[in-house]
């Protein structure tokens, strides 16, 4: 029981140090790519990446001195955190199947040059949705805004581009959350765990 004990209190300490970096490396993807999350997710995003860096720091501490009060602190925590992360990953899904509409609205809305700056791209499909409306081709469709010379032209549609763009980070995204949870779920069993054995060890020590 002790080999066994100690084995699962050091494979402890060692998943809270990767939580803890994953935790990190999150804060950082996020600070990274600030136009794939809204304000509000952003700041909850912030908020919960620094509790998890925080709880397992904590989670060593409470492995290492055989806490019974901060190993289950940090168990109830790493339950209500995976809980939570589980239900905002969704939304987060939900929320980026939402801009798929987002260049129809720019459009709709004259509001492309931003969009066409950032990704560079012009137009919902190409830069013929100008011309086939009689209407001329922005600045914005062009490097630099150099529009002497239509070679600095944009010739990919910004519905092409910004599908690629999310995809792409949408997958990461999700990685990393899930990736998280998986640890918070294994962090939350090695910690039950611990407490029954540090309760079972000051049990014994009484008599």
């Amino acid at each position: 029981m002790g080999c066994a004990t100690t084995t699962v209190k050091l494979s402890s300490v060692a998943f809270n140090v990767i939580l803890a970096l994953l935790g990190l490396g999150a804060i950082g993807w996020i600070a990274n790519n600030p136009d794939n999350l809204s304000r509000e997710m952003a700041i909850g995003a912030y908020v919960v990446c620094s509790l998890i860096v925080l709880f397992s720091f904590l989670g060593c501490f409470a492995a290492i001195k055989e806490s019974v009060c901060l190993t289950a602190l940090c168990a109830v925590f790493l339950l209500i955190l995976a809980i939570l992360q589980i239900i905002s990953t969704y939304s987060d899904m939900v929320e980026y199947k939402r801009r798929d509409g987002i260049v129809d609205q720019a459009w709709n809305r004259n509001e492309m040059d931003a969009l066409q700056t950032d990704h560079q791209c012009c137009g919902k499909d190409s830069p013929q949705d100008y011309i086939l409306l009689n209407k001329s081709v922005p600045a914005s469709c062009y490097v630099n805004g150099n529009t002497a010379d239509e070679n600095y032209m944009y010739t990919v549609g910004c519905s092409v581009k910004l599908q690629s763009y999310y995809q792409h980070n949408d997958i990461r995204f999700l990685v990393v959350s899930w990736i998280l949870i998986a640890f918070e779920i294994l962090g939350f069993l090695l910690a039950v765990f611990l407490v029954i054995n540090f309760r079972n060890k000051q049990r014994r020590m009484q008599f």
